[in-house]
């Protein structure tokens, strides 16, 4: 196996071309790396006929391999190739991991969540949610700077990871998309916008990535008024929805109100940085969670 270092059309298109052979995940693609990671290679098996991209950064002259916001995991994509030899291959190039991993690994401990054509089912929570946002209207339209502003105002710095920073990141990723699969569904109450969702259509997965109402909207089953209109329209198309997973408790409960179904993932992890770069690391840990 050896790594190629993602920085030319050429190398992504190759790289892309095998993604959409194997019909992998959304991110895996060189767009959704470009936008969300700082660095990113490729791991190939010989011949270049598998492999998995690794998104890395790299802080204090350590190499580390991370899972970018935004996106869920890395997949070993293509032929097979055994775990043990993947990692001890990963190991030689990155001194630190925190890597999530999905199709092609061991189950693990992490899980998100998918519905499939026919078997959403409501449980009563989510029936009475729908019933009290009928008076809303659902519009699909695209509205980067107004979803972004509500973002702002309604997330950032309440929900864990969402901030300036890696909303920033949000903003390149829908920009990116914008002009290829792109989907979003807005709130509406008369002429009022309350809200909306934005989400990411492949040829069988209708990806959600991420979306808010007014807090007034909310307690009136706005969000459950737009993700069922987007299940809806998911499985009108033959397709499977994808609620992009957390292991926020909250949020699984929510998803699984729809009838969705946990999928496993995996976690890697392991750290050969000096001695003197894991007890600040472990300083810096223990001062954030103050």
């Amino acid at each position: 196996m050896h790594f190629v270092t993602a920085d030319s059309k050429e190398i992504k298109e190759q790289w892309d071309l095998l993604v959409l052979q194997n019909n992998a995940s959304v991110f895996s693609e060189s767009v959704y790396l470009d936008a969300t990671s700082e660095n990113w290679l490729i791991l190939y098996a010989d011949g270049e006929m598998s492999g998995m991209a690794c998104p890395y950064v790299v802080k204090a002259g350590v190499t580390i391999l991370v899972t970018p916001f935004f996106n869920r995991f890395m997949e070993w994509i293509g032929e097979p190739v055994p775990e043990a030899d993947i990692i001890k291959t990963l190991k030689t190039r990155f001194q630190v991991a925190d890597l999530q991993v999905g199709k092609g690994f061991k189950p693990g401990q992490r899980v998100y969540q998918r519905l499939n054509p026919g078997m959403l089912k409501l449980n009563q929570q989510a029936k009475r949610s729908v019933s009290k946002a009928k008076e809303f209207q659902v519009v699909q339209e695209i509205t980067i700077p107004a979803m972004m502003n509500l973002l702002q105002t309604e997330l950032a710095d309440r929900i864990h990871g969402i901030n300036a920073q890696t909303l920033g990141i949000l903003e390149k990723l829908v920009k990116r998309y914008e002009d290829l699969r792109l989907e979003q569904f807005s709130l509406y109450h008369e002429s009022t916008w309350l809200g909306g969702i934005w989400m990411l259509e492949t040829d069988s997965t209708v990806l959600y990535l991420k979306g808010t109402t007014t807090e007034e909207a909310k307690k009136q089953g706005g969000m459950y008024k737009l993700m069922i209109t987007a299940i809806d329209y998911t499985h009108a198309n033959g397709k499977t929805f994808d609620f992009g997973g957390s292991n926020a408790e909250s949020v699984r409960r929510f998803n699984l109100n729809f009838g969705a179904e946990d999928v496993v993932y995996s976690h890697l992890s392991w750290n050969h940085a000096p001695f003197w770069w894991r007890t600040l690391k472990m300083l810096r840990d223990k001062w954030t969670k103050k």
